[in-house]
């Protein structure tokens, strides 16, 4: 071959080469410089990611000091935190290497819960918490509350009390402002050895549902006495300490005795309860069909839920001759006691029973109230104005939330199936059971009951009843 074409092939084939490297070199330097855009976004987010979790912290760390504040002191001016609101209250935290800080806002709400709104940022990022905080008396921590006394009488007494709702068991089982009574050693107290019966809740599945609605089984109790009170077999006798108590067979944990009185019972804003009566009309029809059965032109005409002692004798009376589905809606506010006569049966769904005077049930009559996962929050018997609740023999009392009253007293074959808990705020016997099978699952929803009201200058628990992020 010629020199000159080998000179000619040699000098194609190096620039053939010198395009391969340039085109490898530029594909190098592509692949490159994606890998480090890549890089650099998954380091921007990856950063995002970081102050965001981090903002996220700060807003909760805001709750939480707002939790603080509200059972201490205000943090701007020597007044209870109870009182403390704000619009707009700042605080830096660290956060690791980064500085966060969250704003608070507290504002009121008509049910008597607190707003608390917390804003995080963190570098730029921010993140909202919203909670609705409760402020509780003490009282409202245990299963059974008698501000006085609280006596057990003769066999076949029976109670059991037993957690609810998730808890592994009450905080306190029973506190007794002025002391328990016992009438012997044979008074049953979550005796395991017992047999009893509890209904669903108000989060358990229906029983055709599920194939048992079986509670624990009952543990031992822990008891909370006021200054001077104590555990005795009748008012003369001497005071008993735990391990005396757990070898005549009464199975208890320990007794607690405080140094001071006990927490006052929290008060009830009637006027909530008047209101929210007041604006349920999920009973109309049936108020209508009983005005008509009765004559009553009032009656008929009657759209809420707040009624009169005689319009609620009428209402009664209807719902107890077989006439309608007999189960009320909602809240029901009667301005006066009631007696449920003998044999009667009177079923409230999803609402409550708030009386200004005593309840008594009599022999062999029903009272139920019973809530939904909805409407858990809601107390299920009210008595105001000093009014008590009267459970006669073979009476039976079923009731989901809160029971609030001044005295409480149950005898006889009665059974009494409570899911929430018991208060008895009266300065006479607080709860007073002779004879009868009293089952109290302690639901800590109770802590977040709407219109109750803490004692003004007693010491308050903040409870979280819900909580949320906000976009």
């Amino acid at each position: 071959m010629p020199t000159h074409i080998k000179r000619r092939a040699l000098r194609e084939c190096d620039g053939t080469a010198l395009l391969v490297v340039l085109i490898v070199l530029l594909a190098i330097a592509a692949w490159s410089s994606s890998f480090v855009w890549l890089m650099n976004q998954q380091l921007t987010r990856a950063g995002a990611r970081h102050r965001s979790a981090a903002a996220l912290a700060v807003a909760e760390a805001g709750v939480h000091r707002a939790l603080s504040i509200l059972e201490g002191v205000a943090p701007d001016a020597p007044v209870p935190g109870r009182t403390w609101r704000t619009e707009e209250y700042a605080e830096t935290i660290h956060v690791g290497s980064l500085d966060g800080q969250f704003t608070l806002a507290l504002v009121d709400d008509s049910d008597g819960a607190i707003v608390v709104t917390s804003d995080g940022e963190v570098g730029g990022i921010a993140r909202r918490l919203r909670a609705r905080v409760y402020l509780d008396s003490p009282a409202q921590l245990a299963a059974l509350y008698g501000a006085s006394v609280v006596r057990l009488e003769h066999p076949p007494t029976a109670m059991f009390i037993l957690p609810y709702g998730g808890v592994a068991s009450p905080w306190i089982q029973v506190a007794a402002g002025r002391g328990i009574w016992l009438a012997g050693p044979d008074v049953a107290i979550n005796n395991p050895s017992i047999p009893f019966q509890a209904r669903p809740g108000p989060v358990d599945a229906p029983p055709e549902t599920q194939a048992s609605t079986a509670p624990p089984d009952p543990g031992p109790v822990r008891v909370w006495l006021g200054r001077g009170a104590s555990v005795r077999l009748d008012q003369r006798s001497q005071p008993l300490s735990a391990d005396e108590l757990r070898a005549m067979g009464v199975n208890i944990e320990e007794i607690v005795q405080t140094s001071r009185p006990l927490p006052a019972a929290p008060d009830v804003d009637s006027g909530f309860y008047r209101s929210r009566a007041a604006g349920n009309t999920g009973n109309a029809g049936t108020n209508e069909a009983a005005g008509k059965f009765f004559g009553d032109d009032g009656l008929v005409r009657k759209r809420d839920s707040l009624y009169s002692p005689r319009e609620w004798d009428l209402l009664l009376n209807y719902l107890n001759r077989g006439n309608g589905s007999g189960v009320l809606q909602g809240v029901v506010y009667v301005t006066g006691g009631m007696t449920l006569g003998e044999g009667r049966r009177l079923q409230i769904a999803d609402g409550a029973l708030i009386t200004e005077g005593t309840v008594r049930l009599a022999k062999g009559s029903s009272l139920e109230v019973t809530h939904s996962a909805a409407t858990r929050p809601l107390p299920g018997v009210v008595t105001l104005d000093k009014g008590e609740l009267l459970v006669s023999p073979g009476a039976t009392l079923r009731v989901h939330g809160l029971v609030y009253t001044q005295a409480f007293d149950v005898a006889g074959d009665a059974r009494v199936d409570i899911v929430g808990s018991l208060l008895a705020g009266g300065s006479g016997f607080s709860f007073n059971n002779a004879g009868a099978a009293v089952v109290i699952r302690y639901d800590p929803a109770v802590l977040g009951t709407p219109g109750l009201l803490a004692p003004s200058g007693a010491p308050v628990i903040a409870w979280v009843a819900r909580w949320e992020e906000l976009p």
